[in-house]
């Protein structure tokens, strides 16, 4: 997902920071990709909820790694994500695109009311 050319990992933490990236990006497309098939009833209607899907797909293709980590390596690894998670949340915020129009609009609004008031206070 990331060309991992354009952000070279300065040290550990910028590491972690592009895979979870990479990895993120990649998870977000097959949810999407879920979610806009149920929407089009494309789904069963006895089809398992999307994230039951996903754990599962997930879970398939990586059955192999407790071959090359230990199951210490494995739970740290998810600690990490789960912190990593954590921090998202608290510290990341969205905003909906709604209010950044509306913001927007004001300030615009705002800049014109500038724009056409005379210099100096003079009317």
């Amino acid at each position: 997902m990331t060309d991992q050319r354009s952000f070279p990992a300065a040290d550990a933490l910028d590491g972690l920071v592009a895979q979870l990236l990479d990895c993120g990006g990649a998870l977000s497309q097959i949810i999407a990709r879920m979610q806009e098939c149920e929407a089009m009833g494309l789904s069963s209607p006895d089809a398992p909820p999307i994230l039951e899907v996903a754990h599962s797909l997930i879970r398939d293709v990586t059955a192999e790694l407790p071959e090359g980590h230990t199951e210490q390596e494995l739970r740290l690894s998810a600690q990490i994500i789960q912190e990593v998670t954590t921090a998202i949340c608290e510290n990341i915020f969205i905003v909906p695109a709604s209010e950044i129009r509306r913001n927007s609009g004001a300030r615009s609004a705002a800049r014109r009311r500038r724009q056409r008031r005379p210099k100096h206070g003079r009317p």
